[in-house]
């Protein structure tokens, strides 16, 4: 995952994310990470996602941070995946005619989705490759680590990164002032679904799209299967040839095969009041594991 952005108004990349104030390349913290929540808000007070005391989420992904870019590349399909639920998200929010448009990227890890989420705004009319009229774009995530890796890659200036859960970050913005939110692999690890949902609508102008993507097996015997045959045949026992976290794996096995089916997630967008949800398929192997919902603020 060794996205790198090209753009004549790059900042300076390689620079450590630090714990207090600003760091550079736009990275704002609050030392959430520190402080008992997981990576996109899911709280872990006591370690309670596993029930093992010793073991964070947060601190799991700060770990797996360094070597998370090569990880997913194995992963067939990552990026297009991404790309998809992030054009599909561009394809529903409408651009504003006279400001740059405003995106939000919940869970942005090491910035793989930051950079779909970037290349698909300009791609539908927000800005240029050159930067000029370019969209602001905040990716939001609680590790550390992980903004580190993000931080370490070329951005434009209209792009910044905020170390906090997303509950939190969305909680502080004013109502209808996004454009438009994409959320990877953010809804699975966080405990106040509802209330997420809840203030995606909220932040969101009128016309605004949010787009949610994520594992889920729910309801779907057959992906349920391939999923455990998966993590019990190969992720995991990677995991502990390599002596990498395996807890991590192992939160990333059960938190799958526990997470919302597609029909609750759109669900909770509905409740919302979020209109007209619609269920983007990825194509591959995983067709029936990953899967994208997007939906609009009316």
């Amino acid at each position: 995952m060794t996205t790198s952005m090209s753009s004549s108004a790059s900042s300076d990349p390689g620079s450590a994310v630090t714990h207090t104030g600003v760091a550079p390349n736009g990275v704002s913290t609050n030392g959430s990470a520190q402080n008992g929540s997981a990576p996109n808000g899911a709280a872990v007070a006591n370690g309670s996602l596993l029930k093992v005391p010793a073991w964070r989420l947060a601190d799991a992904f700060d770990r797996a941070a360094p070597s998370y870019d090569a990880m997913v590349a194995l992963s067939p399909g990552y990026h297009e995946q991404l790309r998809r639920s992030a054009q599909a998200l561009m394809s529903r929010a409408a651009l504003p005619v006279d400001r740059p448009m405003r995106v939000a990227d919940l869970g942005c890890g090491s910035g793989a989705s930051t950079a779909a989420l970037l290349d698909a705004a300009r791609s539908a009319g927000a800005g240029t490759a050159s930067g000029a009229n370019d969209p602001v774009v905040t990716g939001v995530d609680a590790s550390a680590g992980m903004l580190a890796e993000a931080a370490r890659k070329s951005w434009p200036d209209s792009v910044s990164f905020v170390e906090t859960d997303a509950l939190s970050w969305l909680r502080a913005q004013p109502a209808a002032s996004l454009d438009a939110v994409l959320a990877a692999y953010l809804l699975r690890n966080v405990t106040e679904r509802d209330a997420i949902v809840a203030e995606l609508a909220r932040v969101l102008v009128p016309g605004g799209a949010v787009a949610l993507q994520d594992y889920s097996v729910a309801g779907r015997p057959l992906a349920g299967a391939l999923w455990a045959g998966v993590c019990h045949a190969v992720i995991i026992p990677l995991a502990v040839i390599n002596r990498s976290d395996v807890p991590l794996h192992r939160y990333l096995y059960r938190s799958v095969r526990d997470f919302d089916s597609v029909e609750v997630i759109h669900d909770r967008l509905t409740r919302a009041g979020l209109a007209d949800p619609q269920h983007v398929r990825h194509s591959g192997w995983q067709r029936s594991m990953v899967h994208t919902l997007t939906a609009v603020a009316p």
